[in-house]
């Protein structure tokens, strides 16, 4: 049994301990046939009800409050409105229609006996011992924007609304009369036809209508294969196709009903007694997240190379099983840049010193590692392995004293230390292990010092973190009493930890490394996209099932997890190509996996078992040739590179997500919602995931527009539904008539230097110096990449192509285009070529190897149906294509 699944057992455990003794969480994503807790008997308080409108604190008349997102310069484009007896709230977009709305007397609070002294179920319709009250009537009205609510039996809360920014606006609800008895919040909103996505990683499919989605991780026992809710970066942000979003800017437990208690009802329930939610509303979803995205952080970027096909395996035997996989990428040319040395690589847990005995000479092996193209990465989790196993030479247990005398540990309320559960196995020694305390500006340098001579010294750029997740609200409904150095306690922290954990790390990259470096973690929260560079989905099933209330899902939970991460602010997911829990994949996953992933911005190769290396399966009739299927996928994804890059870069900047389910990115074509596997990377690329085992064809809806097969060329109209072939290597994926695709060299295998590399030569950036650009005309086009280099494309009257350096912003310095521009496939069609000019003066026409190769100036040839054009630049560059 590996490291890593050897904690999923121990995880698995706790549901049988005594609650004193650990930390648990809430429950998991409820499906719709599922059901919900049938009800319990509550603790009626005040149930006598007089008329309401009787009490000394009524008023005759309704409150109407309302506030605009008007700054002042620009006029208003949304509207929030509050009016009672009973209460509605309703969100208004620019030309006064219905955006969103509650039910009446859809703003409840929840009185229970301890009020928030205990955990009240926030996943359950009716939480044991809790009474609903509905904040119905105008009490009094502060001013334009505030104004005083209540039930009339004496509950009242304060509503509060504010202007965030353009589209964006804010309802704070603050409990101010029987605060004591008030451990719940909840919004009940009006249910529409839209697609509801977002909520954090999920695994039952992009839309979440029918489900009830937590916001924390839980231990479930049972209920899933796991034992674990897989919530590890809940987010509490829903965007509907119908182009508006609420967010729940809060760090208490919660959970969100999609319309599952009630089809007409989507359901925000949250622990405390003050709630603020952030309405949002734009033109379309695409802009929604993006409102949302920049309103809680913009995205970190990660290093250009990161985005070049990733290699590791479940665990490396010795340094010699290390090198032979190295070798063989590099003997093989399988394009791969960052090379994972996964759990288990130190001497003791977390001692971040590498074991001699497994890898004897590391530096020199490290710096072999390098020198071949490749960059070094490695796995870690936020434990000190407790000292007294009887095993000798421990550093981790060494450190672990001082770490303890110095504060860097949690704490439990009665001041102990607190042994994280998940970290039982950790060690390999059977042993609990310390959880250090991130909250404290201390511990964060004090683990910073820990892994900088890794990232100085060794060359590593980039970090795995695992886990991180032990922090949670409850165990079995009771809190579990956790104390943090900044003074908060589990209530707070629960989420944030796992971002707070990520912070040294982000340092040590930051301080320590020249050519930048990323992290890959397995949760987060929101906000936590500022921190971390990727998320990956932990240990999902190696195999193609869907996942569900009990399965965690192989590939469709990888693709749901990709689109609702992409919703939810977070642009970048690298799932394991093959996936993890079930036992060692069979090729046929790996290869539809790394379909997959080939056409989404992060490819990395590695799982369960001994390895997922297609070039050393046996050969199929399904898949006679592994290794070359694989080392196409590989290319395709290397060559799209600056595609990504040019959304990532957006992303970035302006919070746009890379990502959509059609769904959100043709919301009035209805007939595109059904496809849970199915997403658009940008607007130009359109990709269907085959997920069926033994599939040879692929039903799909494409979405509206002209769009041409990747592989086979062939255009098609849509919207249409089609059935389209899909033998394994070639998945259905296809490019937007319109498109310009900044592309990398075909050949292309790392993104870095490889200056001598183990065994053959490797081809790296310095043996391709030029962009290429795959050019379907219609319209007129502009795209800026990220090598320096805006290209137009003007199809409106003849075909014009403008080339020219970029001035400002990011700039790699490539000045060498390389177009390959598909006349067939324009729109209208070009039938023939019979001249290029370049500043009104005629260009000979060349031969397509010619152009291929490069040249000084322009040179262009015809072959078949595409004009291959090539151009050096020095200046800005105008051809004219007749």
């Amino acid at each position: 049994m590996s490291h890593r699944a050897a904690l999923h057992v121990s995880l698995l455990a706790l549901a049988t301990l005594p609650v004193g003794a650990l930390v648990g969480c809430g429950p998991s994503e409820t499906p719709a046939d599922a059901g919900l807790d049938a009800p319990t008997p509550l603790d009626d308080v005040g149930s006598s009800t007089p008329d309401a409108y009787a009490l000394p604190d009524a008023l005759s008349s309704p409150i109407a409050r309302a506030v605009d997102d008007d700054d002042g310069t620009s006029g208003a484009t949304a509207r929030l409105e509050v009016l009672t007896n009973p209460l509605r709230v309703r969100l208004l977009a620019a030309d006064g229609s219905v955006a969103l709305e509650s039910v009446p007397s859809g703003l409840e609070l929840g009185l229970a006996p301890m009020g928030d002294d205990r955990y009240n179920d926030v996943t359950v319709e009716a939480p044991r011992r809790v009474t609903w009250r509905a904040l119905d009537l105008g009490i009094g009205a502060a001013s334009d924007t505030e104004g005083l609510v209540g039930d009339g039996l004496g509950t009242q809360a304060r509503i509060t609304l504010s202007r965030v920014g353009r589209g964006a606006l804010r309802m704070r609800v603050s409990t101010e009369a029987n605060e004591a008895a008030v451990g719940l919040v909840r919004m009940r909103l009006a249910a529409d036809d839209g697609s509801y996505q977002g909520l954090g990683e999920r695994f039952t499919g992009a839309d979440a209508r029918g489900f009830v989605v937590p916001m924390q991780f839980s231990v479930t026992s049972l209920a899933r294969e796991s034992g674990l809710n897989e919530h590890h970066v809940p987010v509490p942000f829903v965007v509907s196709s119908n182009s508006y979003g609420l967010f729940v800017e809060s760090r208490e437990a919660g959970a969100f009903d999609v319309a599952l208690a009630s089809a007409s009802e989507v359901r925000a329930t949250f622990e405390g007694s003050t709630i603020d939610y952030v309405f949002f509303v734009a033109p379309t979803p695409r802009e929604v997240i993006a409102a949302y995205t920049q309103h809680t952080g913009l995205p970190i970027l990660p290093p250009r190379w990161s985005f070049a096909p990733m290699h590791w395996r479940n665990v490396w035997d010795d340094r010699a099983a290390l090198e032979t996989d190295a070798r063989a990428l590099v003997d093989l040319h399988m394009p791969a840049t960052a090379f994972w040395i996964d759990n288990p690589w130190m001497t003791s847990y977390s001692d971040n010193l590498f074991d001699e005995a497994r890898f004897p000479g590391h530096v020199e092996m490290l710096s072999e590692i390098r020198a071949s193209g490749f960059r070094p990465l490695v796995w870690n989790v936020p434990y000190l392995d407790a000292p007294d196993d009887g095993v000798a030479g421990n550093p981790a247990e060494e450190l672990f004293g001082p770490a303890e005398a110095a504060g860097h540990f949690v704490r439990t309320d009665s001041g102990a230390t607190f042994f994280a559960p998940s970290a039982l196995g950790v060690s390999g020694l059977g042993e609990p292990a310390g959880m250090l305390d991130f909250t404290r500006e201390e511990t964060v340098s004090f683990w910073e010092d820990r892994l900088t001579p890794l990232v100085r010294d060794l060359g590593i750029r980039a970090f795995k973190l695992d886990y991180g997740e032990d922090i949670v609200p409850e165990l079995g409904g009771a809190r579990t009493d956790l104390r943090f150095g900044d003074g908060t306690t589990e209530r707070e922290t629960h989420n944030v930890y796992a971002m707070r954990y990520h912070l040294p790390y982000r340092r040590a990259l930051d301080d320590h490394s020249d050519e930048g470096g990323f992290l890959l973690v397995r949760a987060s929260c929101w906000g936590g996209q500022t921190v971390a560079d990727i998320v990956w989905p932990g240990d999902i099933d190696s195999n193609l099932t869907r996942g569900d209330t009990h399965n965690v899902g192989g590939l469709p939970s990888a693709v749901s997890a990709l689109i609702s991460l992409s919703a939810s602010g977070f642009p970048s997911f690298a799932s394991d190509t093959g996936g993890f829990r079930e036992g060692p994949a069979d090729l046929e996953t790996i290869m539809r996996w790394a379909e997959h992933t080939a056409f989404s911005p992060f490819l990395q190769l590695g799982g369960s078992g001994d390895h997922h290396n297609p070039w050393l399966y046996d050969p199929t009739a399904q898949i006679p040739d592994p290794t070359g299927s694989y080392r196409e996928l590989a290319r395709a994804h290397t060559e799209l590179i600056p595609y990504f890059r040019m959304h990532a870069l957006d992303a970035s900047a302006n919070g746009t997500p890379p990502i959509l389910h059609p769904s959100l990115a043709y919301p009035d074509d209805r007939d595109g919602y059904a496809d849970p596997d199915a997403y658009l990377v940008g607007e130009d690329l359109f990709v269907a995931v085959v997920t069926a085992p033994g599939a040879s064809t692929r039903a799909l809806h494409l979405p509206p527009g002209q769009w041409v097969h990747w592989w086979t060329g062939e255009l098609y109209e849509g919207p249409r539904d089609l059935t389209v072939d899909a033998p394994v290597g070639t998945p259905p994926v296809f490019v937007r008539v319109g498109a310009i695709l900044p592309m990398l060299a075909h050949d292309l295998e790392t993104l870095v230097a490889a200056p001598t590399p183990m065994g053959a030569a490797r081809i790296d950036p310095s043996d391709r110096p030029f962009l290429r650009a795959r050019v379907l005309p219609m319209g007129l086009r502009s795209i800026t990449t990220e090598e320096g280099i805006a290209i137009t494309v003007d199809h409106t009257s003849g075909l014009a192509i403008t080339l020219a350096p970029v001035t400002s912003g990011p700039d790699l310095g490539l000045r060498d285009v390389r177009l390959a521009i598909e006349l067939d496939h324009a729109m209208p069609v070009i039938d023939t070529v019979t001249a290029l000019s370049s500043g009104g003066s005629d260009v000979p026409s060349s031969t397509r190897a010619a152009v291929e190769a490069g040249c000084d100036g322009v040179c262009w040839a015809v072959e078949g149906t595409t004009l291959y054009v090539s151009a050096r630049l020095t200046g800005r560059l105008d051809l004219d294509v007749r």
